[in-house]
């Protein structure tokens, strides 16, 4: 029998494609895995990844990058994607819809597995896709409770949700299959649109009394509401209509009104506190008329049965008449 060590062929000559296959090899397969853990690579000043990656049967943990849609100094995109609680011990659950982390897409470049990438995100399998196929091309994301929608129409909505109220089971050990998100009603669900009109609204969609703000295009007016006060601005006929319960302006310099007509009417009363007040016209006054009135009803001589009486002025209740005028002479202003 020939010994099999007596003669040992040079491996450079004698090449065996099985015996350099593993060396030799590139993987070119696209694979999916979930988001383990994320952290900063201190030699690159990179985000980087733990993900568990699925090659058939067999789970492969591997450190990835991240897949960007721009890739420079001034123009960028980052993002912290989600891992889930794991310890040192081999993971009790293997399905992927008990596992916090994102359901990513992983490559590796030029086929070597130490240069994987993460590609983009796939549809985690505990969630459900709520889009309706039957209405058309749509559009909808969500991250940290803010959704972004374009419907069928175009329409764009912008919805504030909040954070899951029940995100801390995001932190748990994997056990069971990961439940819908659930959010707080009363906090959640501003939002702002972009409607098919070409209309806007900033709307904080409350319970108890709506506050929002609407461009309305086709109609051509502007409206602001807080409950039941309304302010609104028509573009066509330039007018304003404001609706509220109590209305306070202040003003620390000056508040300068021109207009054609002017009309003020109050139900009960109506009130001007001023040092100076002025109220007339360029070359008259009506304090100063009023003023002028008294001095010249002081030279007034009344005829009595007898004849010609004093001025008044020169009576001596006359005092009190003067105290008044001097009053209103304090206060009279100009125009």
């Amino acid at each position: 029998m020939a010994n099999p060590f007596e003669v040992v062929k040079d491996s450079s000559i004698w090449q065996s494609k099985s015996n350099f296959s593993t060396s030799k090899s590139k993987d070119n397969s696209l694979r999916i895995g979930v988001v383990k853990k994320v952290y900063l690579d201190p030699s690159a000043d990179e985000i980087r990844y733990l993900v568990d990656v699925r090659d058939k049967s067999d789970s492969i943990e591997m450190n990835c990058r991240m897949l960007r849609r721009f890739g420079g100094v001034f123009n960028y995109e980052d993002t912290i994607y989600h891992g889930y609680k794991f310890t040192d011990r081999p993971d009790q659950v293997q399905s992927f819809d008990t596992k916090a982390g994102d359901a990513v897409l992983v490559g590796f470049l030029n086929g070597e597995g130490r240069e994987a990438i993460i590609l983009g995100g796939v549809m985690h399998s505990a969630r459900s896709s709520t889009l309706d196929i039957t209405q058309g091309p749509q559009y909808a994301s969500e991250f940290n409770g803010v959704k972004t929608e374009i419907n069928q129409n175009g329409e764009y909505i912008l919805t504030f949700r909040g954070i899951p109220t029940n995100s801390a089971i995001l932190n748990s050990t994997p056990n069971l299959t990961l439940p819908a998100p659930t959010y707080n009603t009363t906090v959640g669900t501003s939002f702002f649109k972009l409607d098919q009109t070409g209309s806007m609204e900033l709307n904080d969609n409350s319970t108890s009394g709506v506050q929002n703000l609407r461009i309305d295009k086709s109609g051509g007016f502007i409206i602001v509401n807080a409950g039941a006060i309304s302010l609104k601005m028509t573009k066509s006929s330039q007018e304003v209509d404001l609706l509220c319960k109590v209305l306070n302006i202040t003003s620390s310099t000056s508040i300068t009104q021109t207009t054609q007509t002017f009309r003020t009417e109050a139900s009960t009363s109506a009130t001007v506190k001023s040092p100076k007040i002025a109220l007339g016209t360029d070359s008259i006054e009506l304090l100063d008329q009023l003023f002028q009135l008294i001095d010249a009803l002081g030279t007034i001589i009344t005829i009595s049965p007898v004849g010609p009486c004093d001025p008044l002025s020169t009576t001596g209740q006359w005092s009190a008449v003067t105290a008044i005028q001097s009053k209103i002479k304090q206060i009279t202003g100009s125009i």
